[in-house]
């Protein structure tokens, strides 16, 4: 808001607001001055606010381009590395949990039986198989998948990072006028 200022006998000039009319101040020499009323305030002159020199911690066009592309890049190599740690594995072959799963199958006469027919029987036939997990491929696309998005996110998130980097060392260009 602008100061009017309000002079006094001394030459001095106070600085006076619009939440001041009608109030009283005092001056730098202790006279106590009245403020004209709002209507009247209008005719005094105002206080010549000198601007406020840009520092270099205000924030451009420059620094906002920075920190958003930083922030981009930090969020996507983070999302990327969720990807990394949550992503799926293969299951492997435990023999020792295969074994005690055949074992408790064929505690029965039934359970062997329906063990020979699922298992042996075909081993006897045709030799005994790799194993493989029966979702094998699904779960091979689904790595496929979560690798491939690992490395799309790392490559724009480098390609972020990369826009940061030229966005702080571009020359300013020479302002002139």
């Amino acid at each position: 808001m602008p100061a009017y200022l309000l002079p006094c006998a001394c030459g001095n000039s106070v600085p006076v607001d619009i939440g001041q009319a009608g109030g009283r101040v005092a001056c730098s020499c202790g006279t106590q001055l009245d403020v004209p009323t709002l209507r009247q305030l209008r005719h005094l002159p105002r206080e010549i606010v000198a601007e406020k020199k840009k520092s270099g911690g205000s924030w451009g066009t420059r620094q906002g381009i920075v920190a958003a592309s930083l922030i981009v890049a930090a969020a996507l190599s983070a999302w990327g590395v969720w990807i990394w740690w949550t992503g799926p594995v293969m299951p492997t072959f435990d023999p020792a949990t295969r074994l005690r799963a055949v074992e408790e199958q064929i505690k029965t006469p039934a359970g062997a039986w329906e063990a020979w027919i699922d298992y042996y029987h075909p081993m006897a036939e045709k030799g005994v198989p790799v194993f493989r997990v029966g979702n094998a491929d699904v779960v091979e696309s689904h790595i496929a998948h979560s690798r491939f998005m690992r490395w799309m996110l790392w490559a724009v998130a480098g390609i972020f990072a990369i826009v940061a980097a030229v966005a702080m060392f571009w020359p300013h260009p020479n302002r002139r006028g």
